[in-house]
């Protein structure tokens, strides 16, 4: 025997033989009790067992023999679904004709002629209240008070009339599971759940409460846990060996028993309600039966499980489960480089005894693909083994092993390593010091810290003579940039002064030419004594001096291309003033924004002034010792155009004569010059004779 209780036996010729789990009894030789199809068990007042199968009846379990009861005997059909044993001693069967009661040997059968709504009888509930409820297939629900039957259906509010599990939880709830959901009977309502409450299919095949007061149901596709509040499905993913579900049981030590398609789950759940393991009771576990049957499972008064399988009954006795205390001994058998045994002594010169490890093992950074076998003994089911490894620092957590016991890390990073690697038993029993083992990979010889810095300085020297080569590169470039620049500057410079000396002689003898002709217009008006011909000599005159005066600013300006109009309308008036010497003091208003223009702006611009200053000069102040002369240019930022506002406050001229289209010659050149300037004019209506003029900024 060794530690964990197993028999070891040796024989001559036949191999070794493990004798070991105990706690599952076949009754292969008993009849009934070998049926392929039991679908219930209870268990009467003299401690008899007594199963029902699906076409020979029922069977009573002495513990030492069997006995066959048939319709024979009394019984309403062979098929039997469903059994219960009440409080007076009466065993219930539920057949498929009818609803059998056995006491004292004698066989009584309920049919729809005593009040039941269907002969087909597939599931049984004895309530707290000794009352006896009945699940048909097809015809709803019955409840029988030992006096009548009160049948309920769909119109009642079940989800469905087919039947095929029934259960009281601890608060006395009824829960009806049937083939579309699930329906809870409480104070005289039935409520029902259906597939938008949570639930993986409409099947309801079985129903059980926890320990925690939690309602199960089982399915043919998942587990369903009722909280109360939410509905969760527990799959394979959580640790069922099926979720295909045929019985579900609580029994009275809290264990959850799961029967499905591949064997019977214990569920044990922690102090939060939560479930804190699931083991899976398979053939290699000693559960032979592997599929179970629909709803056969069944707890005696001595907690031993009753299982009905498709290998017959199985009874487990609790007492026989011992939990294995022993953790697995880990061990770290073999370790491969790129899939591939090799001899370790020739990158070790030791290895390590029992596993033939290399000792201080260091692997050159190519040799960095590294495949780590491990196995754990555990003496009763070796099968059940689970593993978990971590490479340090590699990994930040434990990984479970998908190839049972390997693990392969490829492309591994230059470092040292530690790998560790636990086992844990089939009772949730992990090794408290893990397998490990240790290694260095180095790193490659152009990784090396000397390389490295070799590398760095000969990348500043080879950075710094480029820089340095670059410099006086850009250095000679600069003075031949440089002395080039000096010459084009000269060259223009010299070229400018010659364009500035010619211009000035332009402007000077375009000055001197429009003086010559004012000369020309004062000895010709000597000749005449016409009034009307002199007038006009005058005003020729002023027009042309108005002129000359741009251009004599020209050349007396630094700059060729503009004129500071401030200066120029200043010396304009003042000109204009001197030349009519009217017998008047004038005061002049003038507010001029510190602007230069171009000559193609000034002309039109001082000639517009001219004919508006004359006429003001001549007509405005007649009568009159003083007068005031108003001359504003300013730059509207609003709409971008210069805004020139001039006028007398003098007589005044009629209001309509700028709008005539046959008015006076001065008016008319004064719309012309606005023209030029792309203005426009308006006449104010000040005392006086004002005009407002508006035109755009040109160059």
């Amino acid at each position: 025997m060794d530690r964990s209780s197993n028999i070891w036996i040796g024989t001559d010729g036949a191999g070794l033989i493990k004798y070991g789990n105990k706690a599952f009894t076949y009754y292969s030789r008993i009849p009934g009790l070998n049926n392929l199809a039991v679908f219930c068990i209870t268990q009467d007042p003299e401690n008899n067992i007594w199963v029902g199968t699906h076409d020979e009846g029922v069977y009573k379990f002495n513990g030492t023999y069997s006995t066959q009861y048939t319709t024979k005997n009394g019984l309403g059909s062979n098929t039997v679904r469903s059994s219960v044993t009440d409080k007076k001693g009466n065993i219930w069967f539920a057949t498929s004709k009818g609803l059998s009661k056995y006491k004292d040997g004698v066989f009584r059968t309920y049919t729809t002629s005593d009040g039941l709504p269907s002969n087909n009888i597939r599931s049984l509930l004895l309530d707290k209240n000794n009352n006896l409820w009945i699940g048909t297939a097809g015809a709803g629900l019955s409840k029988y008070n030992y006096t009548s039957f009160k049948n309920y259906s769909e119109k009642d509010g079940l989800a469905f009339n087919y039947i095929h599990s029934l259960f009281e939880d601890s608060k006395g709830n009824i829960w009806i599971g049937t083939g579309n959901g699930v329906t809870k009977y409480a104070d005289n309502v039935f409520t029902s759940f259906k597939k938008s409450s949570g639930f993986c299919n409409l099947y309801i095949g079985s129903i059980t409460e926890d320990k925690n007061g939690n309602i199960w149901f089982g399915t043919d596709r998942c587990a369903v846990k009722y909280d109360g509040l939410d509905f969760k499905t527990v799959t394979m993913e959580d640790g069922l060996s099926s979720g295909i579900i045929y019985l579900m049981h609580n029994d009275k030590k809290g264990n959850l028993w799961i029967g499905t398609n591949n064997g019977i789950d214990r569920v044990k759940f922690d102090s939060y309600g939560q479930i804190s393991r699931i083991k899976n009771y398979k053939s290699k576990q000693g559960f032979k039966g592997v599929e179970c049957n629909s709803r056969a499972i069944f707890e005696d008064n001595k907690n031993n499980l009753w299982i009905g399988t498709v290998k017959g009954v199985i009874k487990y006795d609790p007492t026989q489960d011992k939990t294995n205390v022993f953790e697995p001994n880990i061990h770290i058998n073999n370790l491969k480089l790129f899939f591939e045994d090799v001899d370790w002594l020739n990158y070790s010169k030791k290895l390590i005894k029992w596993n033939n490890l290399p000792e201080n093992l260091v692997l050159s950074y190519d040799n960095n693909h590294l495949t780590f076998e491990f196995s754990a003994i555990n003496l009763t089911f070796p099968e059940d083994v689970h593993y978990r490894f971590k490479l340090t620092p590699f990994d930040n957590e434990w990984y479970s092993s998908t190839e049972k016991n390997v693990a392969t890390y490829s492309n591994l990073p230059p470092g040292d390593y530690t790998f560790s690697v636990k086992a844990r038993n089939e009772d949730g029993l992990w090794n408290q010091k893990a397998a490990s083992y240790n290694f260095k990979i180095t790193s490659p010889w152009f990784k090396e810290w000397w390389f490295v810095l070799c590398i760095i300085v000969l990348i500043f020297y080879i950075i710094y003579k480029i820089s340095s080569f670059k410099e006086q590169q850009q250095v000679k470039i600069s003075k031949d940039l440089e002395e080039k620049v000096k010459e084009r500057t000269a060259l223009i410079e010299t070229q400018r002064d010659e364009k500035e000396v010619l211009l000035k002689e332009i402007h000077h003898r375009v000055k001197n030419n429009m003086q010559v002709i004012i000369s020309l217009i004062s000895i010709q008006s000597g000749y005449t004594q016409d009034k009307i011909a002199l007038a006009l000599f005058d005003e020729a005159k002023s027009r042309i001096r108005s002129m000359a005066l741009i251009h004599e600013k020209m050349y007396q300006t630094g700059d060729l291309a503009y004129i500071d109009i401030q200066d120029y309308i200043m010396a304009l008036t003042n000109d204009l003033i001197d030349t009519y010497a009217i017998n008047c003091d004038i005061f002049l208003d003038i507010k001029i924004d510190k602007t230069k223009f171009a000559i193609d702006t000034l002309i039109p611009l001082g000639l517009l002034l001219n004919e508006i200053i004359s006429n003001a000069l001549k007509y405005g102040f007649v009568g009159t010792d003083k007068g005031k002369m108003v001359i504003h240019l300013q730059l509207d930022e609003k709409d971008n155009n210069f805004v020139l506002l001039v006028g007398d406050n003098g007589v005044g001229m009629p209001f309509g004569t700028l709008e005539k289209e046959d008015g006076t010659l001065g008016m008319e050149l004064v719309k012309i010059f606005v023209t030029q300037l792309d203005g426009e004019i308006k006449r104010l209506e000040d005392k006086g004779t004002f005009y407002e003029i508006k035109f755009p900024p040109r160059g």
